[in-house]
């Protein structure tokens, strides 16, 4: 355990409490907690969840944007995706799963290339439905978490497995406080 780590798991819980409560200052964190883990997984050898992480800290600048720029007038509400939209993004998250699996066996020397590549692609799938408010995000969150907690165990990252632990809760919070404020949202209009 490093002292990274350690400011990670504080910087990640905080953020992502703050994104259950449609906070802005989610994205602050998450940016920090992400720059953070690029080096951290990097040296684990966890090749995706490293360039996830660095991906996740430009989502979350344009998380931040997104949800800086509709607070004043509201442009942004939380909503559900479209059939087409979860049709579209499940069956590329797929295909683009198998081929940075590809990737990754013929060039990086991992040992988990499909857990790492789906946790990669779904990731971001994930994070870039959190920016636009989609509620589908939470169920995303939940599964990679809980996969990702495996993950980071078997490579002896404790601290960051019981996060993602931790996370997976904050996930269950986050889906059904959106649940309510959508629900609210709909009654009212």
């Amino acid at each position: 355990m490093s002292i990274l780590e350690i400011i990670g798991f504080i910087a990640s819980l905080l953020g992502i409490w703050l994104a259950t409560r449609s906070h802005v200052l989610t994205w602050h964190l998450q940016l920090i907690a992400s720059l953070l883990y690029v080096w951290l997984f990097f040296d684990a050898k966890l090749f995706g969840e490293s360039l996830l992480q660095f991906v996740y800290a430009a989502l979350a600048i344009y998380g931040w944007w997104m949800w800086k720029r509709s607070a004043a007038d509201h442009s942004l509400p939380i909503s559900k995706l479209s059939r087409r939209e979860w049709l579209l993004i499940n069956g590329g998250g797929l295909l683009l799963t198998l081929l940075v699996t590809r990737f990754q066996v013929q060039f990086l020397p991992t040992d988990l290339p499909l857990l790492d590549s789906g946790i990669f692609v779904f990731g971001l799938i994930a994070q870039w439905m959190q920016a636009r408010k989609k509620i589908e995000n939470w169920p995303y969150w939940i599964v990679l978490d809980l996969i990702a907690s495996g993950v980071y165990a078997y490579k002896g990252l404790h601290l960051t497995a019981v996060l993602y632990v931790i996370l997976t809760a904050l996930a269950i919070s986050g889906w059904i406080s959106w649940r309510k404020e959508i629900a609210k949202e709909t009654a009212s209009a």
